[in-house]
């Protein structure tokens, strides 16, 4: 397993008043897999993917990330985990708006001090979805499925062992959508990427090898619902 996260729960609070978003959440990842997470908007979704990409943590519960458990970590040493074993895809594409596709790209590399190794792979991705013509232009040279595209270069630059992709259809149109999928599919397949991929489309969630839905705080495999 690469990721598991066991009895993940978490609350937010105004005054004395406890909205709890996650109740008891049980999941486990496998190396190659996608698994995907529906939900209405508001049902927790974004929250449990930013706990399992540690940008947040739980009230109680524990996740571990390749064997390595968070709790207890400091920023550092969590943002040195993220760096080496997470990719992160997310609704709006967040490019820098100054810095062309290459440079968006090769950015985490930048961040972690392996801009010179990621190069080389990062011609590779380019040339992978048919965007080397594209290298040296700015995102707002680029079209709406070009910047995803990007974004999803990003998210694979340093070799995560998962990509943990946030609504990443939501603000596309149709064809665009399918597009994306097609791409998460053919990495999956000929990376052995692993994905864990938020979205309200059960028509998104059907790339997934399991399905679960994210409602009344609880996460349930779809088969038994």
């Amino acid at each position: 397993m690469i990721l598991i996260a066991h009895n993940i729960n978490k609350s937010y609070y105004n005054g004395e008043k406890e909205l709890r978003v996650l109740k008891n959440i049980n999941l486990e990842l496998q190396k190659g897999e996608i698994i995907t997470i529906m939900g209405q908007s508001g049902a927790g979704k974004t929250t449990l993917l930013n706990i399992l990409g540690t940008l947040d943590s739980p009230d109680n519960g524990s996740v571990s990330i390749c064997g390595q458990e968070i709790s207890g970590q400091t920023e550092d040493e969590l943002s040195e985990l993220r760096n080496k074993h997470l990719g992160f895809v997310f609704q709006f594409h967040h490019l820098l708006p100054e810095f062309t596709a290459m440079e968006n790209v090769l950015m985490p590399a930048l961040i972690s001090g392996n801009e010179n190794d990621a190069k080389e792979r990062a011609v590779e991705l380019f040339d992978y979805v048919g965007m080397n013509e594209r290298k040296t232009h700015y995102p707002a040279q680029l079209s709406g499925g070009e910047r995803l595209r990007v974004a999803v270069l990003r998210a694979l630059i340093l070799n995560p062992d998962v990509v943990l992709a946030d609504e990443p259809t939501g603000n596309l149109d149709v064809d665009n959508a399918d597009r994306l999928l097609t791409l998460f599919r053919k990495i999956n397949n000929d990376y052995n990427q692993a994905f864990v991929i938020t979205t309200h489309n059960p028509s998104v969630a059907e790339i997934g090898n399991r399905r679960f839905i994210l409602e009344n705080e609880t996460l349930n495999p779809v088969d038994s619902i």
